[in-house]
């Protein structure tokens, strides 16, 4: 932040700008304390995969969105490759580019900037990053929502979403990414684009009713048993006298049999 402020008041372009000296200098420390802040994630990942958080829904939506959040920054380094231009020009000055098929810059969509013109490589990065914050708070409406739905309240209900949910983010990225390297704007999509995104639908879809069948397990769910009839006794059968404490206390204990 300190360097992206810094580039910003001097007027000079902070990312792929190697033009002199000092702006190679601090777009290379920009790229190691990215490369230093992904291995921190990378161990703090490790350490939730090998220790419960109690929830296992909780638990599996924080650990599948760091391991995405991890795929979505390694997609970064892609904008760190020479374009054609670029290295047919011989001498660089800028070095990367985060648009695919077209330069940085032109038309761009409200909001986020990404390129409406061609692929942007901005979209798959900040797809897996965020899956970070998704997957917590997709959970979260989940858990608001149990109140009206005693089928929420499940914990394994609960799990399954989640992992759809998961997957559902992991196809979404590999398909911007797919859509973005193709040279593709996101709100130009073309028939296999299209054809892909209505098959990750149609999974999630399916995934989602399958997770909300709520299938019996083999003991946790089954229906209490009816309590045992009480039968009237048999006058047939002598029932044997009640023994007073007094009696009890003066009866000889019984050794062996």
């Amino acid at each position: 932040m300190a360097v992206i402020t810094g580039q910003a008041v001097r007027g000079r372009r902070s990312h792929f700008n190697v033009e002199t000296p000092l702006d190679g200098a601090l777009f290379t420390t920009m790229g190691v304390t990215v490369a230093v802040l992904w291995a921190g994630t990378l161990l703090i990942a490790a350490l939730l995969f090998r220790t419960p958080l109690g929830d296992r829904a909780a638990t599996w939506a924080i650990r599948l969105g760091l391991a995405l959040a991890l795929i979505g920054l390694l997609l970064g380094g892609l904008m760190l490759i020479p374009t054609p231009d670029q290295q047919a020009a011989g001498v660089r000055t800028v070095i990367g580019a985060h648009s695919v098929g077209v330069p940085d810059g032109g038309p761009a969509m409200a909001l986020t900037g990404w390129n409406t013109t061609g692929g942007d490589l901005r979209i798959p990065h900040f797809v897996g990053m965020h899956a970070l914050q998704a997957l917590p708070l997709f959970l979260f409406g989940i858990e608001a929502l149990a109140g009206r739905s005693a089928r929420l309240r499940d914990e394994r209900v609960r799990l399954r979403l989640v992992l759809v949910a998961a997957g559902c983010c992991a196809a979404l990225l590999a398909l911007t990414t797919w859509q973005a390297l193709r040279g593709q704007a996101l709100l130009r999509p073309d028939a296999a684009t299209l054809g892909a995104l209505g098959a990750v639908l149609a999974a999630t879809a399916a995934g989602t009713y399958a997770a909300l069948r709520r299938r019996p397990a083999s003991t946790g769910n089954r229906p209490p048993r009816p309590p045992a009839p009480v039968l009237p006794p048999d006058p047939a059968v002598p029932v044997p006298p009640a023994h007073t404490s007094t009696e009890a206390s003066n009866t000889p204990l019984m050794t062996g049999n």
